[in-house]
């Protein structure tokens, strides 16, 4: 009996620090600090309070079950996303979560499942039940305090990551307001039916929750706390006659009108921190992504995390006229409709019918039962707090602290609406005996198994976030060698491998670079570098091939290394998939005009090209063309555009193309460069002057701005400025031969080469997964 008090112990304990620690828990040896590690928190807990249960189970020979209805949806809903996840876009990615929504995944999914099945049959009464829950309480409070001091500039934890106002260890700052407006019901109804000290640690914390609801102050917050104070009056008022009702109904009745008050006439504290802008996908927006994945994938949706790349796809161009163009958002508006999305009709079902399921027992128990009490005030604070929550989802996305909540008051309303109590007794070697042993091996085994990749997950993720801070310090090659440790302990993460191929091409610059390496050396290396680069790049697309990101690094990989054989072919390629899988930016199909132009001027002059050159120019402009109808003001493309304009000799209109681009991109240098060299190609030699003089105005240190202003100077007759230009120029690069001897041509009064011509890479803007690595 000893070992059996032990083991219900260690269930119960991991079960009372899961609610304290999850929506605390944070850890700095992850590039996600957060969600990433509350997942790992609730996988161990939840398994160790699962395996000590069952084994008290087998040890004591009996075990009691709590029959509910809420059972059935909750399996069906793990049975939806589990097929959901085998036929995702991305199985691994619907599987784990990470690099996906965390929260969203098909393995959070079944542990929450399992921690639903532990709270509602595994606590025998409601003290514990109620001491669950004030662990809860105590531990949001603590959690909204900080967030609050965090907004305020007070750091109370000296580590300089997290000294940022917007950062909480529950998600974004309106997710505090909105698990604060939850919870305050449940006090409230607990609160006003406890005695003594717990009662007036409830009302401190209903105070503390108030405070965090008026500081935060958004609409969907007060929205969701009306909610469950409707709940609360209406259940006050059909029992008026028990005591103290009086004072139950003014006080929720007093906190409605304050609601509502603030809800329509937006009011701030004079004392209110300053809060982020928070942005999500609209109603109509999200609603159109709907209808577009139930047309291609009605019953089980994209997989469980995948919303991102349904936003990628389906998104509106109208986004582009607006700064969010570039935004993937990971989440939609709702998280009820998100589920439709990620997990189908069937899931999305499943859901909506645990939903209703969990709203009818509730209301049938209040109405049916009233027992002591305390127990009645527990079903009305958590059927308050479950109707508040069920609001949240309508106007909200979910993170995990949030979706934890929503699962621990579905185990508790299942607990507390629950009488069928049925005693099972397990006599070796009985069917019931050889069941729970068997559940027992495959729980543990399965377990273990996760535990053991999960730490295989955890380890590679500790290598790349060595490795970005040693990129960070600009150290190229540990952070190479960090992150393709990271791809060695798990090589199914598609942005490890993302990442390494463009690590690799910035190598090949370095490797130019060293001084210190042989011609034969730079050349060994450069190739191995290539064949990493272009390795890493193919391994994203095979580990993950429904994501645009990938397609897109594969494409700038083979764009940069046009010149080597089919390489302009792949990138081709690459850009057009990555426009099928984001029809709605104007980015792949800028690259892909990009690409076309790169293949124009390869072409050279020879007559027998110059018809395969003319076309692939007309291709270049197409797709260009493509972007700007997409977005107007989009730099990039219409620059491409002027350069087409210039290969085709049309150099009046690619100068005219280009002044247009200056009002879109007044402060873009390459921008000015450029402008510039076409101007001076023209000969219009003032009007060069001018913009490379902005140029370098922009950058003192541009060195190509220089070089060509120099060879302004000098067809301008300023000698002595065209030196000073190509002196500075030198200090820059004091081993290029053709700067000393335009500086030889300048001091003998002759003239400098003008034939050399300067190229430069056109002004880019890179969605992140490639703008973060090209340096």
């Amino acid at each position: 009996m000893e070992q059996v008090s032990i083991l219900n112990k260690t269930h119960k304990i991991s079960l009372y620090l899961l609610v304290f620690l999850l929506p605390l828990w944070f850890l700095p040896l992850t590039q996600d600090i957060l969600i990433f590690q509350k997942q790992m928190v609730l996988f161990i807990l939840v398994f160790v309070s699962l395996i000590a249960w069952l084994t008290k189970v087998i040890r004591q020979g009996e075990f009691e079950l709590r029959f509910n209805w809420l059972h059935w949806p909750v399996l069906a809903i793990i049975v939806a996303s589990a097929f959901s996840t085998i036929f995702s876009l991305w199985p691994y990615g619907s599987f784990w979560g990470w690099p996906l929504n965390v929260s969203d995944s098909f393995l959070t999914i079944l542990f929450l499942g399992l921690l639903y099945f532990l709270v509602s049959n595994t606590l025998k009464d409601q003290e514990e039940l109620l001491r669950l829950f004030l662990v809860l309480i105590s531990s949001v409070a603590i959690a909204g305090l900080y967030a609050i001091l965090q907004l305020y500039q007070v750091f109370i934890i000296p580590v300089s990551f997290i000294k940022v106002s917007t950062f909480n260890t529950i998600g974004n700052v309106s997710s505090v307001g909105l698990l604060a407006a939850i919870l305050l019901p449940i006090v409230l109804a607990l609160a006003f039916n406890s005695r003594s000290i717990l009662r007036w640690w409830l009302w401190f914390f209903a105070l503390v929750f108030l405070a965090i609801i008026l500081l935060i102050n958004f609409f969907n917050i007060w929205l969701v706390l009306v909610s469950g104070l409707i709940v609360l009056l209406v259940f006050g008022m059909l029992d008026l006659k028990k005591k103290g009702e009086a004072g139950w109904l003014s006080l929720a009745m007093a906190l409605l009108v304050l609601s509502l008050f603030f809800m329509f006439f937006r009011l701030s504290m004079p004392i209110s921190p300053r809060l982020p802008v928070e942005v999500y996908p609209s109603f109509r927006a999200e609603a159109k992504i709907l209808g577009e994945v139930i047309k291609h994938y009605p019953l089980l949706g994209t997989g469980p995390g995948t919303f991102v790349f349904d936003y990628s796809k389906y998104r509106e161009a109208s986004l582009n006229q607006t700064v969010f163009w570039g935004t993937r958002f990971t989440s939609g508006f709702s998280e009820i409709i998100d589920w439709f999305i990620t997990k189908g009709i069937i899931g999305g079902t499943a859901f909506v019918i645990l939903i209703g399921m969990v709203i009818f027992f509730g209301f049938r128990s209040l109405i049916n039962d009233k027992t002591d009490k305390l127990s009645w005030a527990m079903r009305i604070g958590f059927l308050a707090g479950f109707a508040g929550i069920v609001m949240a989802y309508v106007f909200h996305s979910s993170p995990l602290t949030l979706y934890f909540v929503f699962w621990l008051l579905v185990g508790a309303l299942s607990m507390a609406t629950g009488h069928s109590i049925k005693k099972i007794i397990i006599v070796s070697p009985s069917l019931s005996a050889v069941f729970c042993s068997s559940a027992l091996l495959i729980v543990l085994i399965s377990g273990l198994g996760l535990l053991f990749v999960g730490a295989q997950k955890y380890a590679a993720e500790i290598q790349y976030f060595s490795g970005s801070k040693a990129l960070a310090k600009q150290d190229l090659q540990k952070g190479i060698n960090k992150i393709a440790s990271a791809a060695g302990f798990n090589p199914s993460i598609d942005f490890y491998w993302r990442d390494l191929a463009q690590l690799y091409l910035s190598q090949v610059g370095q490797i130019s670079a060293d001084k210190n390496l042989s011609d034969e050396q730079k050349q060994q290396q450069t190739q191995k570098a290539v064949s990493s680069a272009i390795l890493s790049a193919n391994q994203a697309i095979a580990v993950n091939p429904a994501n645009v990101e990938n397609w897109n690094v594969r494409g700038f990989v083979y764009r940069n290394l046009i010149g080597i054989q089919n390489a302009d072919i792949l990138a081709v390629e690459s850009y057009t998939k990555a426009s099928q899988l984001e029809p709605a930016s104007p980015f792949a199909v800028t690259e892909l005009g990009r690409v076309y132009l790169a293949q124009a001027q390869s072409f050279g002059s020879d007559k027998n090209v110059l018809e395969n050159k003319k076309k692939t120019l007309e291709m270049a402009l197409e797709n260009l063309n493509k972007a700007v109808a997409l977005k107007t003001d989009y730099a990039p493309a219409n620059y491409l555009i002027a350069v087409v304009y210039e290969q085709q000799g049309k150099l009046s209109e690619a100068i005219a193309k280009l002044k247009e681009t200056t009002g879109i991109a007044p402060n873009d240098i390459g921008l000015a460069f450029q402008l510039g060299v076409m101007y001076y190609n023209n000969n219009q030699y003032d009007k060069a002057r001018v913009e490379l003089e902005r140029a370098k105005s922009l950058n003192e240190n541009y060195a190509n701005a220089r070089y060509m202003l120099g060879l302004v100077y000098d067809k301008q007759g300023q000698k002595d400025k065209a030196i000073k230009e190509f002196r500075k120029v030198a200090q820059f690069d004091p081993d290029n031969n053709q700067v000393r001897k335009i500086l030889e041509n300048l001091r003998n009064d002759k003239p400098a080469l003008t034939d050399i011509q300067v190229s430069q890479p056109p002004i880019q803007e890179n969605p992140p997964e490639i703008g973060k690595k090209e340096k």
